[in-house]
């Protein structure tokens, strides 16, 4: 099934305007990361945020998300499993990335845990956008809700 059809499905679903539009699309097996476990974590609620470089979305077109917006997550062979809500977006610096924070995104125990797996990630992000990383790196978190399953 494609996104586009899925996302219909979730339209038909949740009754919304037919010519509604998905604000996105977000796969969790990139950087070498195990989606299959992540979106087991999301589907069981147990993960209901994620971090993304701030860097991306300067490089790309500037526009932050917005609480309110509809993604698509896709899985293994790009085939959709599940549309979030966005609920909650702010930019913090990664010297400011609370446990509040880290157990919402359900992978890591403890915050300097992450720090040290994020760390790497945001390095390489860094350096292809040209930019040095440093503790004060901006972030942007956002909290979400499952809002439609396949």
């Amino acid at each position: 099934m494609t996104e586009f059809e899925f996302w219909e499905k979730f339209v038909k679903a949740k009754g919304l305007d037919p010519e509604s539009k998905f604000d996105g699309v977000f796969g969790f097996e990139a950087q070498g990361f195990f989606g299959a476990e992540r979106i087991a974590a999301l589907l069981a609620g147990k993960k209901r945020a994620a971090f993304f470089p701030y860097s991306s979305y300067v490089v790309d077109d500037g526009l932050l998300p917005v609480s309110g917006e509809n993604y698509i997550i896709l899985g293994a062979g790009r085939q959709p499993v599940c549309v979030i809500q966005s609920t909650r977006v702010q930019v913090v610096p990664f010297g400011q990335v609370t446990m509040e924070m880290v157990e919402a995104e359900g992978e890591d125990s403890s915050v300097e845990e992450w720090r040290q797996k994020t760390r790497e990630i945001l390095e390489d992000e860094c350096l292809a956008a040209g930019i040095p990383f440093s503790s004060d790196t901006k972030l942007v978190y956002m909290e979400f809700e499952v809002v439609f399953r396949a």
